[in-house]
């Protein structure tokens, strides 16, 4: 059993069980992580309160077998980042996060990346957190077409299309890239 204080940025949670949660959080020490909080659906939970998505906490995990939350203490959101556009901007940051990111896998820019949009408000484009995590739009042609420059990234198959190919694809499945339009 090994036990692991470090501050993370929650990505979501979700359900699991009748009266469990899971906080998919990235991580500064550990990269992205799934931690389990017993009890983090009851009313009374002394975690849920400080694992608001998007919120930055630091947070004491035990691993064995599988992460486990054992306590957390969450810092204010800034003004800025508390901002409905910068909000939203953050959410789709955190859903790319999620999608692409190895778990385990420590990447100090990233996190960086994510702590400065965070706490500053300040929103990288999408392109560079798709660079961070290895897929690099600037040298990408369309992957139907070949044409350059690409506008859309395929989360499904990882591939880069242009405006007119990917605007033909699942808007819940692509990422708009907006400075390469």
């Amino acid at each position: 059993m090994q036990e692991y204080v470090t501050d993370a940025i929650v990505l979501a949670t979700f359900p699991r069980g009748e009266a469990d949660r899971v906080a998919d959080l990235y991580t500064k020490d550990l990269g992205r992580i799934e931690a389990r909080m017993i009890g983090g659906r009851k009313p009374l939970s002394k975690l849920a309160p400080h694992l608001d998505v998007l919120g930055f906490a630091t947070v004491r995990l035990v691993e064995k077998n599988q992460f486990t939350l054992v306590d957390a203490m969450s810092a204010p959101l800034t003004p800025k980042s508390r901002a409905p556009e910068r909000f939203e901007k953050m959410l789709e940051i955190a859903s790319l996060v999620r999608a692409l990111a190895p778990k385990g896998i420590r990447d100090e820019r990233l996190w960086e990346t994510l702590r400065r949009a965070q706490t500053e408000g300040e929103l990288r484009a999408l392109s560079e957190i798709l660079e961070i995590l290895g897929y690099n739009a600037r040298h990408a042609s369309c992957e139907t077409c070949g044409e350059t420059p690409v506008g859309y990234f395929f989360l499904p198959t990882h591939e880069f299309f242009c405006a007119r190919c990917g605007s033909k694809l699942p808007e819940s499945e692509v990422v708009l890239l907006e400075e390469v339009q």
